[in-house]
């Protein structure tokens, strides 16, 4: 199998070589291969759970608010408004 880089890339490709990090160009392709390919598996285990658990708590946070057990937002907002101003003067 023979891949086009851009110029770019096979200076990364390269650099990774250079600096002893892996031996041969096909190494360094390989390793950002088996990433893509990790990251791709890892995205499709995450996604449905993670729309399901995001359905549950929509569907509780509803319930909540039918029983009355809402958070006024005036009340939310200035907690929000604190959040942020004791954070921004953190930085």
């Amino acid at each position: 199998m023979n891949i086009s880089l851009t110029p770019e890339l096979k200076q990364f490709v390269n650099a990774e070589v250079e600096a002893g990090m892996y031996q041969t160009a096909s190494e360094v392709v390989r390793a950002a291969l088996r990433r893509l390919k990790e990251d791709q598996d890892n995205r499709a285990l995450r996604t449905p759970r993670t729309l399901a658990a995001l359905e549950k708590d929509l569907v509780e946070s509803v319930d909540r608010l039918d029983r009355g057990e809402g958070v006024d937002g005036e009340v939310v907002l200035r907690r929000l408004r604190k959040h942020m101003t004791s954070a921004q003067a953190d930085v």
